[in-house]
């Protein structure tokens, strides 16, 4: 009897809000060459879901991603010494077209981080817009160890939130930041002190909040994402045309009016 296949990142969706779930809880949610496809074949869903406001990334059981799988590097070096650079390129090609997919889809990315991050894993918290975390989900880079650079966007995303010395510190040092560390620095947003199921719960919770103005969620994360390189007057520029095309929608019409209409009867 065939075992069916399982399932590596288990999705729960209403129509604006997607959780995915790293479900590889034996292997601490590392990425092997099944994952990163999961990875990839979940940003391709995202960019194909336009109607999708928010993202809420998290890992099954206490840890959020260990990121490379290093069960799988020991594997291929004992296969070849061809094997291991083979496999970081399958699975950098894979992890790095996910990661920019993710970002540069549109809806919010959210962070339900439940417990420690290394590697590809904490260049995922640090890539989410927004990053909530249970007070175990300890960060370290973990690339130094194996005698490896960084990779996962870890050499962009982690000076833009922390600074370059600390990012190179962080970076070659490999020593782990704790959460309250990461909270203080930025990368984190907020720290929850809740068990698994309430902690996600918290943070959907939170993140449906967030989404609440629709359309607008796109726009605000657009331009928040593009102004650390865009001149003032092209931002401004932008700011107007995406504040104009938002205008006419039903929904800031429907808002607008009920808005007035409060007001109108306050008066």
């Amino acid at each position: 009897m065939n075992m069916a296949a399982p399932i590596l990142i288990e999705e729960s969706r209403d129509s604006r809000l997607l959780v995915a779930t790293l479900n590889r809880p034996n292997n601490a949610n590392a990425i092997d060459r099944d994952m990163a496809r999961a990875l990839l074949e979940l940003a391709e869903r995202v960019e194909q879901s336009p109607h999708l406001d928010a993202v809420i990334l998290t890992g099954a059981d206490r840890v959020f991603c260990a990121g490379g799988d290093v069960s799988a590097f020991g594997q291929a070096l004992r296969q070849s010494p061809e094997a291991l650079p083979e496999l970081l390129d399958e699975l950098a090609v894979a992890v790095h077209g996910a990661l920019l997919r993710l970002v540069e889809a549109g809806p919010l990315l959210v962070g339900a981080i439940n417990g420690p991050a290394t590697g590809a894993g904490m260049a995922l918290a640090c890539a989410c817009d927004i990053a909530y975390a249970r007070p175990g989900a300890v960060l370290r880079a973990g690339f130094s160890r194996l005698g490896l650079s960084p990779d996962s966007g870890s050499t962009h995303l982690l000076p833009r939130a922390i600074g370059y010395k600390r990012a190179i510190e962080f970076l070659l040092s490999g020593a782990p930041m704790s959460a309250e560390q990461a909270r203080e620095l930025g990368i984190y947003s907020e720290l929850l002190d809740l068990e698994q199921e309430p902690f996600l719960a918290e943070v959907r919770s939170r993140t449906i909040k967030l989404i609440a103005s629709g359309a607008a969620v796109r726009a605000t994360r657009a331009l928040l994402r593009s102004s650390p390189d865009t001149p003032l007057a092209q931002q401004l520029d932008e700011e107007k045309q995406r504040l104009v095309g938002l205008a006419g929608s039903p929904g800031v019409i429907a808002g607008l009016g009920h808005l007035l209409g409060d007001a109108g009867g306050r008066q």
